[in-house]
């Protein structure tokens, strides 16, 4: 499992829109970072913050559901199955995100989680 860098993530975060004012322009906050992998993101505009996962190995251990669910996800560029999870959001009590990876093509795109919202 490889580790995305911050870059990388918040190049990623602009596929999905903040819970509150609805634009794409997020940051990672640096000063947040933590060595366990969770980091928080805001919102440019409104500047609404959000926790980012980073450390999905750990996550996947302990959630027995994910695997399962991450061989499911088709892919919309060549619509395979099967993805790589490379970090997760969670954005409000009612959307949550994984980034992943298609294993086929390597197209790269956010899919919404529904194992994490609280409705």
């Amino acid at each position: 499992m490889r580790a995305i860098s911050v870059e990388q993530a918040e190049s990623r975060l602009s596929a999905v829109r903040c819970a509150i004012c609805k634009t794409n322009g997020f940051v990672i906050d640096r000063r947040t970072m933590q060595p366990d992998g969770e980091w928080k993101g805001a919102c440019v505009k409104c500047r609404y913050s959000f926790p980012v996962h980073t450390d999905m190995e750990f996550y996947q251990r302990t959630q027995p559901d994910i695997p399962y669910r991450l061989k499911e996800i088709t892919c919309p560029a060549c619509q395979s199955r099967g993805v790589d999870l490379d970090f997760r959001i969670v954005m409000s009590v009612r959307e949550a995100h994984y980034f992943v990876t298609c294993k086929t093509c390597g197209h790269q795109f956010p899919e919404r989680s529904t194992l994490e919202t609280f409705e």
